[in-house]
């Protein structure tokens, strides 16, 4: 188990029984991140990133975003929790490192595009980032 991150202001009830996401490295150094439903004791999604320990590594409420470093570009993934329900709201790749500010009411991830060679070996002009904005539910 590498780490318990609450999903909720619940802070008066016990951590098992809250909305919260998991981190657990695997024997082979892969990461799994379960996300546990308010009350529930078996995690209602477990999404395997494949890679080892994050890069970066950002939780804000119901948002959790994962920075992991692959083979020629890293995966960006960001979980969140909607209303009580779990998912995978972004799966990305880039060969930068994101940037992620967080508001009184959002999280926004700014992922710069992966770009790669033309036929003459020439890289052409950078494109501009992409962003995505997701709610933060107290």
């Amino acid at each position: 188990m590498i780490a318990t991150l609450p999903a909720d202001m619940n802070w008066t009830e016990p951590l098992a029984s809250r909305q919260r996401f998991q981190l657990r490295q695997c024997p082979d150094d892969r990461v799994l991140v379960d996300c546990f439903e308010k009350g529930k004791a078996t995690s209602s999604l477990t999404f395997d990133t494949g890679d080892g320990y994050p890069r970066y590594l950002v939780h804000a409420f119901n948002v959790l975003v994962l920075q992991s470093m692959g083979g020629s570009s890293d995966h960006v993934y960001v979980l969140l929790f909607d209303r009580g329900k779990p998912s995978l709201a972004l799966k990305t790749v880039t060969k930068d490192l994101i940037q992620v500010v967080q508001t009184d009411r959002t999280i926004t991830v700014t992922v710069p595009p992966p770009v790669y060679p033309g036929p003459d070996g020439k890289f052409p002009p950078t494109p501009e980032p992409k962003t995505y904005s997701f709610p933060i539910q107290y």
